[in-house]
């Protein structure tokens, strides 16, 4: 009986971790797709010069919290 219980709860933390990790992969995805939008609008809006959170090459700064420029 016990047995069956950590089964069951064993089934349904996996599932959790599953899930999680899929979150986590559909969230890098959206946070790839944003940079791009960013990096695309500069490129338009700003004559090819790049704003924060790029340098001037375009490139994403390192260690850069992008949630600023999300909000």
């Amino acid at each position: 009986m016990i047995r069956r219980k950590l089964d069951k709860l064993t089934k349904r933390v996996e599932s959790a971790v599953d899930n999680l990790e899929k979150m986590s992969e559909q969230l890098k995805d959206l946070q790839d797709t944003m940079v791009k939008l960013w990096r695309a609008e500069d490129m338009e809006e700003n004559n090819g010069e790049f704003r924060y959170p790029f340098d001037k090459h375009g490139n994403l700064l390192p260690n850069t919290d992008i949630s600023r420029r999300l909000n």
